[in-house]
Parts: structure tokens; C-alpha cells; sequence
């Protein structure tokens, strides 16, 4: 089997590295310091396992993630992550990729674990992200599961600080449909103002505090 570790991070690469050589029988381990050295790497190679942090410099995890997966659906990905929210963990559940580990929790043991399900194709969460999915599964209130598509995209903008004329500009549609969305979407969420919707959006994961991950291009969907 062969291997490829994205991460930017170098003492976490070489890490993973040693683990992977130390514990597993990899006949290659290959390196990238960054999405775009990543994606050179997995043009030219074909490999059966990759781990990859989605925090990445250049081409982030989940849209390098998406690359793979298009080009190599068999291919077994590991994310890992220094965050761990309903909006990270949903988006990395509905991609393709098969486990997730979130740094925070990611001693020896786990990383071990991890690789071993994972590289074998199997599905692994660490437990944090693993609480996060069971909770919002058993919670019928889970804004996945209520938002429409468009009431998501119009929340998302609301929070990120857009008016209603430049999302509405965006979507092709007009400024009192921006508003009866957002009114429809404010009420379902259960929350009174803007205030408390960027709370929500921001607890969720929905949008990023400055200098966490937000990708703008990933669709909301549900299940």
C-alpha cells in the first residue's frame, strides 16, 4: 500500500510519518507540506491512503479531499483538524472521507487507531467529532435538517455581515425574498434578531471566528 501525509504543520508530519512506518506496512510514504504539493503528489502516484489536515496552506484539506476522491474514489482519507464543530464535521461526513480526528484529542493511541480503521476502509470518528454527529443526528432541530438550501446559503451570508440588496445581487433574487428567507429560517432556528443568529452560526461552525476555516464554496446538504 501507499501513503500520503498533507499537513503543514512539520513536527505533526513527521509524527505521522514515524507512526505509519513504525506501526503499518506501507511500501511508500510520501509528504506535502501543502495543498498544492499534495495534489502534485497524488497526480503522480497511486496511492491507497492519505491523511491530510484540512487547515491547509494554498488548497485547503476538504477542497484537496473532493480532488482525490474525484480522481480516486477508492481512495482511503483521514482528516484531521485543529476544529471541531457541527458545521466541520458535517461538511467532512457528507465528502467521502472516512474518519476524522480532531487534534485536540489526537494522542498516540488514537492516531494508531485511527490509521489502522481507516487505511482497512473503515469509518472512524475521534470521540469529540463522534459526539457531534450522534447529537445532531437524534436532534430533529439540527439546522441541516430544517434550513432549505436557500434559507442556509442567505443565514451563512447574514452572518459573514452581507446586506440583503448584495445577497440577494449574488442569488438572483430580490431583497424582500432575502428578507422573508431570512425571516422563515430566523423562526425555525427559534432565535430573535441578527444578534443571536450569528451566535448560532458561529456555535454551529456555519462561519468561522477570524482565522478558522470557512469555505464559502462547500453546498449545504441534507440527508
Amino acid at each position: 500500500m501507499k501513503a500520503l501525509i498533507v499537513e503543514d504543520e512539520e513536527l505533526m508530519r513527521e509524527l505521522v510519518a514515524s507512526v505509519l512506518s513504525r506501526e503499518f506496512e506501507f511500501e511508500q510514504i510520501d509528504e506535502a507540506a501543502n495543498g498544492e504539493d499534495g495534489l502534485v503528489h497524488f497526480e503522480a502516484n497511486d496511492y491507497d491512503f492519505v491523511i491530510l489536515d484540512l487547515m491547509l496552506p494554498n488548497l485547503d484539506g476538504l477542497s484537496l479531499a473532493r480532488r482525490f476522491l474525484q480522481d480516486q474514489p477508492n481512495v482511503r482519507i483521514l482528516a484531521l483538524s485543529s476544529e471541531c464543530d457541527d458545521y466541520t464535521v458535517r461538511v467532512v461526513y457528507d465528502s467521502g472521507i472516512l474518519g476524522f480526528v480532531h487534534k485536540q484529542e489526537m494522542g498516540l493511541e488514537t492516531l494508531f487507531e485511527a490509521i489502522n480503521e481507516v487505511s482497512a476502509g473503515h469509518v472512524y470518528y475521534s470521540t469529540n467529532a463522534q459526539k457531534i454527529l450522534t447529537g445532531m443526528w437524534e436532534n430533529p432541530q439540527a439546522y441541516y435538517k430544517v434550513l432549505s438550501d436557500r434559507e442556509f446559503q442567505i443565514v451563512r451570508a447574514i452572518a459573514q455581515g452581507r446586506d440583503n440588496d448584495s445577497i440577494g445581487e449574488e442569488l438572483g433574487i430580490s431583497a424582500f425574498t432575502v428578507r422573508r428567507h431570512k425571516h422563515n429560517a430566523m423562526k425555525k432556528l427559534e432565535v430573535n434578531d441578527e444578534a443571536s443568529l450569528l451566535r448560532f452560526a458561529l456555535q454551529t461552525g456555519i462561519v468561522k471566528h477570524k482565522g478558522g476555516l470557512d469555505w464559502t464554496d462547500v453546498a449545504h446538504r441534507k440527508q
